[in-house]
């Protein structure tokens, strides 16, 4: 039979209550975070911590009503999963060891309808020489420079040119009791060209006003040289057509033109319609859509609108016994941008948020 001394049993109890002491003193529990977190419906939160080579992770989670969790999940940062559980409402002593020292992220994962509460608490067993190991995450801005290139369109020139639309065209109105039976309505079709920003007409009733033209085209032409310099656009013309008109032209820039007033020259009646099917109902005597009309021996405008397509000038005479000739001239300015492509460098900047440690 076995027996031992008193004293030899005694120092095999202060041996035991020793080791004991120090082991209990090496597993203390150090909180690392701990409290309660809502999940909304169809989120998640994540929660950073650091912990170090050697460590224990003791994890403990309840929902407050004791509802699901979709998922569960502590990560080595950035993506290396250490724990995982799927629709649990409570976890108790989940303990983990740890294997590198680095940042570690807790994440809540709710996809029902409704928010949950989670209680939760994060603890750490450290290493018997790392008591004062700093769990707080901070974190850094990060910054990325990326350069590219892209072709892109920019204009290499703008062509600014004076277009004669209609020279000079001289159009019969018959009188109302034309003997020929041909009416005392007419139309003249003027179709626009591309580009344009502003365009100038002139209408006038036999030679009388058309001698007040040509005195008003000849002092024009006397100051032709000072047009490109008087213009308000700063590259001038690059162009003039020479068929056309210099008066209308300065017309059609500034809205400039000097004509004096015909003494004994017939009237017009004129109208602006719209469209093709408004000059029928106007030769039919209807009611038509019309921008711009008139009445008399020589009328001149300059026009911001239409900008483009084909129009018609609509001329009735209310001369009883004579017919008339109409003198019709329209100048328009143009704009004509020309582009061409080149290549740039441009930069992307990336930012973003990144952890870290400060032990």
């Amino acid at each position: 039979m076995l027996s031992i001394d008193i004293k030899t049993l005694f120092c095999l109890i202060f041996s035991i209550n020793i080791f004991s002491f120090f082991t209990t003193q090496g597993q203390e529990k150090i909180i690392i975070s701990e409290g309660t977190l809502k999940v909304a419906a169809l989120s998640e939160e994540e929660l950073y911590f650091g912990l170090s080579e050697g460590d224990e992770l003791v994890f403990n989670f309840s929902e407050v009503k004791g509802k699901d969790l979709k998922e569960i999940e502590i990560l080595e940062y950035p993506n290396g999963s250490k724990f995982f559980d799927y629709e649990q409402e409570s976890i108790t002593n989940k303990t983990i060891s740890i294997i590198n020292t680095g940042i570690y992220k807790l994440r809540l994962k709710n996809t029902a309808l409704s928010a949950r509460v989670c209680r939760y608490s994060l603890e750490r067993i450290p290493a018997d020489d790392n008591q004062k190991f700093n769990t707080t995450v901070y974190w850094k801005i990060r910054r990325d420079t990326t350069k590219y290139f892209v072709e892109e369109d920019y204009l290499v020139s703008k062509d600014t040119t004076i277009v004669s639309v209609i020279p000079n065209k001289v159009e019969r109105v018959h009188s109302q009791t034309s003997t020929n039976g041909l009416p005392n309505r007419t139309t003249v079709q003027v179709t626009l060209p591309e580009n344009v920003t502003s365009w100038s007409y002139y209408l006038g009733v036999g030679e009388d006003a058309e001698a007040i033209f040509q005195e008003a085209e000849d002092n024009a032409n006397k100051r032709r040289t000072q047009l490109k310099a008087a213009s308000k656009f700063s590259n001038g013309l690059s162009s003039f057509d020479p068929t056309g008109s210099t008066v209308l032209a300065s017309l059609a820039l500034n809205g400039l033109a000097e004509f004096g007033v015909p003494d004994k020259a017939d009237n017009i009646q004129y109208w602006f319609a719209t469209d093709y099917d408004n000059a029928q109902l106007f030769m039919n005597g209807n009611q038509f859509l019309q921008f711009e009309k008139g009445n008399g021996p020589l009328s001149y405008n300059r026009m911001d609108f239409p900008k483009k397509g084909t129009f018609y000038i609509c001329l009735f005479n209310d001369n009883v016994m004579d017919g008339v000739d109409v003198h019709i001239r329209i100048s328009a300015f143009t704009i004509t941008e020309n582009w061409g492509k080149r290549t740039i460098e441009k930069f992307q900047v990336k930012t973003w948020k990144e952890p870290y440690l400060k032990n």
